[in-house]
């Protein structure tokens, strides 16, 4: 198994607190319950990665104001494998935006930075996205995924991704190349 910082600071972890066992008083909440949906705690995703080098400026979900024209939202911050994220990107500003919905990126954060791990290659059809429209893609994680509702949902997998942190990216063309990024958790 490789091994990682992310790995070895979560044995030390589990070590620590192994040797406090029966060492503090009771406690009168009761017990968390997570289930495969949600987290207990959400991902600190407050920074935003600058992963695509021909954008000009970078949006990041996470800290997009309320009122942002046009934002990338995923459908939820973290997943399990075999699962599905959607990332939808809707333009609510007054003009049209130009790009390529093959032109998708993950990225995978690693203790050297962030590597692209998605897709090798890209087709190159243009799409207009005009005011009020949105466009939707699917990352499928891990295997015994359908196929999506929507003929016009963009499917990315299906992927076998590692337990980490990732960004999903796409880049639109108005008054300038932007970026939109969507950072998500794989459990």
């Amino acid at each position: 198994m490789k091994q990682t910082r992310r790995r070895v600071l979560a044995a030390l972890g589990f070590g620590v607190v192994g040797s406090l066992a029966g060492c503090t008083g009771a406690s009168s909440a009761p017990d968390e319950v997570t289930t495969d949906e949600t987290t207990t705690t959400p991902p600190d995703f407050s920074g935003c990665p600058s992963l695509r080098e021909t954008a000009d400026e970078t949006v990041c979900a996470a800290t997009a104001p309320a009122d942002a024209p046009v934002v990338l939202a995923p459908s939820r911050a973290d997943v399990a494998a075999p699962g599905t994220l959607r990332f939808t990107l809707t333009n609510d500003s007054e003009a049209s935006l130009g790009l390529n919905p093959y032109d998708w990126a993950l990225h995978r954060e690693t203790d050297g930075g962030w590597e692209r791990v998605a897709p090798d290659a890209v087709i190159q059809p243009w799409f207009t996205l005009a005011p009020g429209e949105s466009r939707t893609w699917e990352l499928q994680i891990g295997g015994g995924h359908s196929a999506p509702q929507n003929d016009s949902t963009v499917v990315a997998g299906p992927l076998d991704l590692e337990p980490g942190t990732y960004a999903f990216s796409v880049v639109a063309v108005g008054e300038a190349r932007t970026a939109y990024v969507a950072r998500f958790r794989v459990r």
